[in-house]
């Protein structure tokens, strides 16, 4: 299993204009192979890749720079290729690869070889580079596997991080299936899930906005180009990155919780590229993150041997979930009352209660009868509407 872990750096000024340079010698390489590969008629990457030994012929500079690190330049240059590729697959419009002016390219990697980390004390230990040497690094996390690659960044904010991925050989053992809930996701509420606990949307970008908004003022009135305006520039990414961090921290601790009490945990697979071109909500879907607390509760439950499921959104919300009827319903009603079982409850906690009932009927195969009546008294047969054999209500 392969773990990144993202640590800051704490270059000193000498090594951080050696790591500046670094990254631009790499991004030199990278603009210089993809002139040739637009040059060729047939693509062809070892052609390209054995071409580096003649750039370092002509450029003796390049011989100062690790060379694992620029071979990836060669495999980052194909993977953008294949991605390329791939989105004119999908019928999107797009142009062709361009080359990268200075401040956008923000990393350069370590394959395999090339660093060892340093142990010095509990937390404190040093990232040793080759060809740029030893560098401070705080890691709150404890690497025991073993290091197959090392990717150094440098953020808008001026601060250097170092994402080390790491391999475990250890067996995960999937628990028992015994505590499961549904999670109906929204704007107003950001949580509503089957056991009824509701989490309030914290809404960071509006608790941001008006610094942001002094920000952005002021660095509009500096002269671009003057030092001024940088250390407003690097104010601004600062708040910004605060504004990451923090929603960043909320949607870890929200996922960590769920994961951490629960055995399976069901949410519906919802289109959120499709939901953001409404203009009207568009902003607040995004700070949300909801594909971003997707992801983090299926790793982590695949990490914990738990399970996550993505259950079909369409009719969670319309359907009851104690009785399987369809009730219809705007947005602007947000009360669910079913008028064949009379069940009577917040709507977003029927939708969380019916996303639970479509994940036991998805499961109920894979477990023993005793287990499932000891999750949940729901019969396979409440797929079909027509049966009255429903789960009983937990409003």
């Amino acid at each position: 299993m392969l773990t990144t872990h993202r640590f800051r750096l704490y270059p000193s000024k000498k090594q951080e204009e050696k790591l500046l340079w670094t990254l631009d010698q790499c991004r030199q390489t990278y603009n210089t192979l993809l002139s040739e590969l637009q040059e060729q008629k047939v693509i062809d990457k070892a052609q390209i890749q054995g071409l580096l030994p003649d750039m370092k012929i002509c450029d003796p500079e390049l011989n100062k720079v690790y060379s694992k690190t620029l071979q990836y330049e060669c495999y980052r240059l194909f993977s953008n290729l294949r991605a390329l590729s791939q989105s004119k697959k999908n019928k999107r419009k797009v142009g062709r690869l361009r080359f990268k002016g200075k401040g956008w390219f923000k990393t350069f990697t370590y394959n395999q070889s090339g660093f060892k980390l340093i142990n010095i004390g509990k937390r404190c230990q040093t990232l040793h580079l080759s060809k740029i040497g030893k560098i401070p690094i705080r890691c709150h996390r404890n690497v025991k596997g073993k290091i197959k690659q090392i990717t150094i960044k440098k953020e808008v904010s001026g601060k250097w991080f170092a994402s080390i991925i790491e391999e475990k050989n250890e067996e995960i053992k999937k628990a028992q299936i015994k505590k499961v809930i549904g999670i109906d996701l929204g704007l107003t509420d950001f949580i509503f899930d089957s056991d009824g606990m509701k989490v309030p949307n914290p809404r960071h970008l509006k608790k941001h906005t008006e610094k942001l908004v002094r920000l952005q003022r002021k660095l509009s009135k500096k002269k671009i180009g003057s030092e001024n305006r940088n250390k407003w520039r690097i104010r601004l990414a600062r708040q910004y990155e605060k504004l990451v961090n923090t929603r960043d921290d909320f949607l870890h601790k929200a996922s960590r919780y769920y994961v951490n009490n629960y055995d399976a945990i069901a949410m519906e697979d919802m289109p959120i590229i499709n939901m953001v071109h409404n203009k009207y909500l568009s902003k607040s879907i995004l700070d949300a993150s909801w594909g971003k607390l997707r992801q983090m509760i299926s790793y982590k439950a695949e990490r914990a041997g738990k399970r996550f499921m993505p259950v079909n959104y369409r009719g969670t919300t319309q359907r009851c979930s104690n009785c399987c009827k369809v009730i219809k319903k705007d947005l602007s009603m947000r009360t669910h009352k079913c008028n064949y079982c009379g069940l009577i409850t917040s709507r977003d906690h029927n939708s969380a209660l019916e996303i639970k009932n479509l994940m036991l009927i998805e499961i109920g195969q894979e477990l023993s009868e005793s287990t499932l009546v000891e999750i949940e008294a729901l019969p396979l047969t409440r797929q079909l509407p027509s049966m009255k054999q429903e789960a009983p209500c937990e409003s």
